[in-house]
């Protein structure tokens, strides 16, 4: 008898552990069946916020706030071959850029007419001061470039870099002014639109003055052709000239130089003997193309509008889409077609509809699975159930933390549901098991849910553990 104390002692304390341990990892079970009432309000007032946070949460195609470690420099030299621009552009341009921060491979290219410089950073680099940094090696480099290199350009990766949407304009060839046209009716009524960054027309350009030298004529003539173009391009300014007082008046100078007519510079003597329509060919259009853009028969141009940082794509689309209605009723367009080619809107709606669709498919055949194992239709309904409710409560946590819904975010709620059906299944499946063997109701929930709590818990800790690092 007094070898078999102990051994009992241990028996009741373990088992009073066990119940200990029952009580604490059933408490939630526990306290949902003692305040039904309150846990009914709680739920209820869950999915009224949920469906008001689903319906006012941003919607994007890609997370907000993400930037590519990637930057890309141009650097344009009007016509210079391409040995000359990786002397004078390349060269001095990787010598500094290779002292900014966080620079983990550069690629250059030189060819002609421009110089490229291609830098990739080390992940975890902060990509608004590599930015900065490397618009400061620009202006150093600057220094050494040749007087006649245009102003570089730095691209950066980021959200706002996708167009937000892109017209196709098709002109009538009839039409003399399409520049000014399609800026004062196109482009700046798109601009004013909120949330809009900027508009750019590609394929459209201003016609200029062209000047096209004869050869022999300038060679006959004597004429030297860099002394002529530095002639000309000083000719044409307005430039401030001071003031002149007038007792008590102050009136300000301005010197203005400006040709008014082909004729005026068809006239201007380049010698004494010659002028210059007697040595070169000066007509006023749009510049050598070596490109054609043709829509529905007719030369065309695309629109592209970009959005600001953090504006919702969804909504600029849609103030883009009701200022396009509204140009299609402009007289002043009726020579011009416009057509949508693009809407990031559109393309972010039928994204997630289909992402949402593939989930409604994903749940329903759950369901029919379940239900061919469980035989047990309010077992199911219940597993069916918590997914809804546990989606408006995850979406209402992305709201209030400021995020958006995208394909990331859609894609990770998509495998959530996944963990949350594995983990009811296996409660009901254990609250069942317990009602079979003739606990309770009560009883089985709460043994049941509690039994297994840790388990359910740890083995969800799992898969969190490897998705977190992404």
């Amino acid at each position: 008898r007094r070898g078999r104390r102990p051994g009992r002692r241990a028996s009741r304390d373990g088992v009073a552990v066990n119940a200990w341990r029952l009580r604490g990892e059933a408490g939630l079970p526990r306290f949902s069946l003692d305040r039904r009432i309150t846990v009914l309000v709680l739920l209820l007032s869950a999915m009224v916020i949920g469906v008001v946070a689903t319906s006012s949460i941003p919607v994007e195609l890609i997370p907000s706030g993400f930037s590519s470690p990637f930057l890309a420099v141009y650097v344009p030299w009007q016509d210079a071959p391409p040995r000359e621009v990786y002397d004078k552009i390349t060269l001095p341009l990787e010598e500094e850029l290779a002292t900014v921060r966080g620079l983990d491979r550069t690629v250059s290219v030189s060819s002609t007419g421009r110089g490229r410089a291609y830098l990739l950073f080390k992940q975890g680099t902060d990509m608004d001061v590599a930015y900065r940094e490397v618009r400061d090696r620009i202006e150093r480099a600057r220094r050494r470039f040749p007087d006649d290199v245009e102003q570089p350009f730095i691209r950066k990766e980021d959200a706002s870099g996708i167009p937000v949407y892109v017209l196709g304009v098709a002109v009538d060839p009839s039409l003399t002014h399409t520049y000014d046209l399609v800026q004062n009716e196109i482009i700046m009524p798109l601009e004013r639109i909120d949330g809009v960054a900027s508009v750019v027309a590609d394929g459209l350009e201003e016609k200029e003055i062209l000047i096209e030298l004869d050869r022999e004529a300038v060679a006959a003539g004597g004429i030297d052709v860099y002394a002529l173009a530095q002639s000309l391009s000083d000719d044409n300014f307005t430039l401030a000239s001071g003031n002149v007082r007038d007792g008590d008046r102050k009136m300000l100078l301005r010197s203005v130089a400006r040709y008014k007519s082909l004729e005026e510079i068809e006239s201007r003597r380049v010698s004494p003997a010659l002028r210059l329509k007697d040595i070169a060919t000066v007509t006023y259009g749009e510049p050598e193309k070596r490109y054609r853009v043709r829509a529905m028969s007719k030369p065309a141009f695309a629109v592209v509008a970009f959005k600001e940082g953090e504006a919702n794509a969804r909504e600029v689309s849609r103030r883009i889409d009701a200022v396009v209605e509204r140009l299609g009723a402009n007289p002043r367009l009726g020579s011009i077609d416009i057509i949508p080619l693009f809407s990031q809107g559109d393309f972010i709606d039928e994204s997630m509809s289909t992402l949402l669709n593939s989930g409604m498919i994903g749940g329903m055949i759950a369901g029919m699975v379940l239900f061919l194992f469980l035989r047990r239709f309010r077992m199911t309904l219940v597993i069916c159930l918590s997914i809804p409710l546990s989606l408006l409560i995850a979406i209402t946590v992305m709201h209030f933390a400021g995020e958006s819904l995208n394909i990331l975010t859609l894609l990770a709620l998509m495998v959530c549901v996944g963990l949350l059906v594995d983990n009811a299944v296996v409660v009901a499946e254990n609250i069942h098991r317990l009602r079979r063997d003739g606990a309770t109701r009560r009883d089985a929930a709460i043994r049941g849910a509690g039994e297994i709590a840790l388990a359910i818990t740890m083995s969800t800790l799992t898969t969190i553990v490897v998705f977190l690092p992404i």
